[in-house]
């Protein structure tokens, strides 16, 4: 594990709560939609290699390769499932919507407020 600020490391930790969080929603109400899975796991190894120190000097260039892959198996998701739940109503995916926000918001918090990873 690498050295990093304490806010950095509740960023991290906090997205990887955010991910948990997600896919236990998908277990817990029957809906395991491996698409957002597989984002979530994108998200979470992400997170694991910056701590680690595997992906050092590309810390920050990684952060948008695998922020636009959470994204695009998220848009995937919705081209294939539309924006609503037929299974809760019809109503709009609104969790997942805030899901998404939140991930890529402190995503990009945990990367430009973590200092330059070097060792």
């Amino acid at each position: 594990m690498i050295n990093l600020p304490n806010s950095s490391k509740w960023f991290a930790f906090a997205i990887i709560l955010v991910q948990l969080f997600d896919a236990v929603i998908h277990i817990a109400t029957d809906q395991l939609e491996p698409t957002r899975i597989t984002a979530n796991i994108v998200i979470i190894v992400w997170i694991i290699a910056a701590l680690t120190g595997w992906i050092k000097k590309r810390f920050r260039s990684s952060f948008l390769a695998d922020i636009r892959v959470y994204l695009l198996l998220n848009l995937i998701f919705l081209a294939q499932n539309g924006l609503t739940n037929p299974e809760q109503g019809g109503v709009l995916r609104t969790t997942p919507f805030l899901l998404v926000l939140l991930t890529v918001a402190l995503s990009a918090l945990f990367t430009f407020r973590t200092p330059a990873i070097s060792a």
